[in-house]
């Protein structure tokens, strides 16, 4: 006999592997379209890269525009892709970064070295701050859909207590769930908490099924899983 469903669950069915970002690049037919969604996914990252390596605000917009136009929507990046060298997102910022190296190399032809551009002194690790606002845009993605599926199918309490008791920062410390509660029109904490897990266990689904498009192996996805979580915890993944 099947179990019926708790009214408390957010239900949802895990989505099914998704190909990987090598996948999309190297064979699928909507090439234009797939590069395209790689330039809004990775155009803030590669910013954040190239400002970590100690370039200014209007000079890091510059190199980023002029990398995705030139080398991703130009399709150079198609060209000399392999996905034998590792991961996409690692491919895609060594690209970044010998496309920078050689535009700077470039400039400093035509103009005189002071007044030409060049890779200042970095506070922050390059590769971290990509890293970073790589996550950030994830976290952001996942949370909006997350949030939308509740809406649709009706749990909209369960977002607001997830959304207030895990995600807002401003949030007193020493409230109590019965507050909450209260606010939302919850019976009580054991139904709160039931209806917050509920939403954590969808969110870690959703953010699963992102991963998955990253690895093509179950063992690639738990890096990337334990990747995602190092950035925001500050400690290096491990291995």
């Amino acid at each position: 006999m099947a179990k019926p469903r708790d009214a408390t669950s957010l239900g949802g069915e895990e989505r099914a592997f998704p190909p990987t970002e090598w996948t999309w690049l190297l064979h699928c037919p909507q090439r234009d379209a797939v590069l395209a969604e790689l330039c809004r996914k990775y155009w803030k990252p590669v910013y954040c890269y190239l400002r970590s390596m100690g370039l200014g605000n209007e000079q890091a917009k510059d190199l980023a525009q002029g990398f995705f136009t030139d080398k991703v929507l130009g399709q150079d990046l198609v060209h000399k892709a392999d996905r034998e060298k590792g991961r996409f997102r690692s491919f895609l910022l060594r690209s970044v970064h010998n496309y920078a190296v050689s535009a700077l190399r470039s400039s400093k032809t035509s103009a005189s070295l002071e007044t030409a551009p060049d890779i200042g002194t970095a506070a922050e690790d390059p590769e971290a701050e990509f890293n970073r606002a790589w996550a950030d845009q994830l976290l952001h993605e996942v949370l909006e859909e997350l949030e939308q599926e509740c809406r649709q199918r009706g749990k909209l309490t369960h977002w607001q207590l997830f959304q207030e008791w895990l995600l807002e920062p401003e949030m007193e410390t020493n409230r109590a769930m019965s507050e909450v509660c209260l606010k939302y029109g919850v019976a009580d904490a054991s139904t709160a908490y039931h209806m917050i897990e509920n939403v954590k266990r969808r969110f870690r689904a959703l953010l699963r099924g992102r991963l998955s498009a990253l690895a093509d192996s179950e063992q690639g996805i738990e890096t990337e899983i334990r990747e995602f979580i190092a950035v925001f915890s500050g400690r290096p993944a491990r291995k």
